[in-house]
């Protein structure tokens, strides 16, 4: 699909770029794209990654250029992930801010990036984060409000290490602060030598901002919700493997090296906290997948393994059995 607009020139100083990485996204990239080129306030490029896809995808975003020099592609060799595409924007970006999109998304305000620009200047932001809306494959909302609803949510406040981190706690009830896609100061990242985890084809965003925040940066949430998330199909549980839930719990461990010497003993807690239901979940997956394949032998060596991990796995598969249950 090709779009029709003004052609565009890149002023001197860039506010926002906007980094999409992209893979087998030839269908759908157009719609994140042109939500990124409708930006109204700030000056901007719109950086996108073509992760090695088999697709047409690095064609389609070549053809939706149009003569608008914001918008560039780059097209990697072979497949990094996510977390390597990204890490490839954010080295050929030009501006203050960079903007994470993912290639089925879309903003969903054309003032999104103006006023998150605005507010961060103002607060003396590292990161800021604003709400979001869930949406389907075809762009309808799935729920009735915003994706964080609960009173604290509905104002302007700092979140910290400990919140976020605790929040973000894996098979929980909590609101899930790693799903939102944040704008972070440039200088903040290169201040504080963060980047991407390249082992890391999830949670890949979670880390990125708590390397931020444990370095101390600042992180300011805005209650407006200009960002669309397209929701997948089933839900996370039936795409956990044990081979994601490993590498998880090693990034857990590589981040406690990292920081846990210089953090409080709240922050401490919330980490040793949110590490721990990791490494419970990777047993209870190395079960689930031992007993689709019918290895009880490994399924004692996993729940052996941890022994205190137990009480969480027999809460998971209660709510599996609850849930068959209530379907009959």
């Amino acid at each position: 699909m090709k779009v029709e607009r003004e052609a565009h020139k890149i002023s001197q100083t860039v506010d926002v770029s906007v980094i999409i990485a992209a893979w087998k996204a030839q269908s759908y990239i157009h719609k994140a794209i042109e939500s990124a080129l409708s930006q109204t306030g700030v000056t901007l490029e719109v950086i996108v990654v073509d992760d090695a896809s088999p697709d047409e995808t690095f064609e389609t975003v070549q053809a939706l250029t149009d003569g608008d020099v914001r918008l560039k592609v780059v097209k990697l060799d072979s497949n990094g992930g996510p977390s390597k595409a990204r890490n490839v924007g954010i080295q050929n970006s030009s501006g203050r801010y960079i903007a994470i999109l993912d290639a089925d998304d879309a903003f969903t305000a054309e003032d999104r990036l103006q006023k998150l620009v605005r507010i961060a200047d103002q607060e003396e932001a590292d990161i800021i984060v604003d709400n979001m809306i869930r949406v389907n494959a075809k762009g309808q909302r799935i729920d009735a409000g915003n994706f964080l609803e609960c009173s604290e949510y509905k104002s302007r406040h700092i979140i910290g290490l400990k919140q976020y981190v605790l929040e973000n706690v894996m098979m929980s009830k909590g609101p899930g602060l790693g799903y939102l896609k944040p704008l972070i100061n440039v200088d903040s990242l290169k201040k504080r030598g963060v980047s991407y985890d390249e082992t890391l084809r999830n949670s890949e965003d979670y880390y990125l901002i708590a390397d931020l925040l444990a370095g101390g940066a600042k992180m300011v949430f805005e209650p407006f919700a200009g960002y669309a998330y397209q929701v997948e199909e089933g839900s996370i549980s039936h795409r956990l493997t044990s081979e994601l839930t490993s590498k998880l719990v090693d990034a857990a461990k590589r981040f406690d090296n990292r920081h846990v010497g210089k953090l409080s003993r709240a922050e401490k807690n919330a980490v040793a906290k949110y590490r721990t239901r990791l490494e419970h979940t990777h047993v209870f997956q190395q079960i689930v997948e031992c007993l689709k394949m019918k290895q009880v032998s490994g399924v004692l060596s996993a729940l052996f393994s941890r022994v205190d991990a137990f009480p969480f796995v027999f809460n998971q598969f209660f709510k599996i059995l609850s849930k068959k249950i209530s379907r009959s």
